[in-house]
């Protein structure tokens, strides 16, 4: 008697288990590095964020206006709310970046990268020591609308 193959297609047992073991490998090697991209990102929004709202700070306070309030935070608070400058070439002009920040894990991660100095906020770019992915705690409660 001959040998006849089965004339059914499809996969066998050990085709689908190898496929399986070969995409959970990748599965294993991919996904703590999803994790880390998510990290990266949030530290580069921080760093941006943190630039603009020097950059909105300075150009304020060229047209006039001093957002400065004796802390990074609440100065920062005021950047962000923004003003009006009344008189002179910028007369009408609004400095501020509304709606820029939304959230409060952005709003650390901006003040992670921001200082004041001599009544002046600058940007820091290697951070003020603060971890701009620990969010502490008091930032919970606090609603940036």
């Amino acid at each position: 008697m001959k040998y006849r193959p089965s004339q059914r297609s499809g996969f066998s047992l050990v085709e689908m288990l190898s496929v399986i073991a070969v995409i959970g490998i990748i599965s294993a090697i991919a996904i703590p590095n999803i994790g880390r991209i998510n990290e990266s990102a949030r530290v580069a929004a921080g760093k941006r964020n943190a630039q603009n709202i020097v950059s909105i700070y300075q150009s304020a306070q060229a047209a006039g206006l001093d957002f400065t309030q004796g802390n990074v935070f609440l100065t920062t608070l005021n950047v962000m709310q923004g003003d009006i400058v009344e008189g002179g070439v910028f007369d009408g002009t609004y400095f501020g970046m509304p709606g820029g920040i939304t959230s409060n894990e952005d709003l650390w991660a901006a003040l992670c990268y921001l200082e004041l100095q001599n009544n002046s906020l600058v940007y820091l770019g290697e951070g003020n020591g603060e971890d701009p992915l620990n969010v502490p705690d008091i930032f919970e409660n606090l609603y940036l609308y």
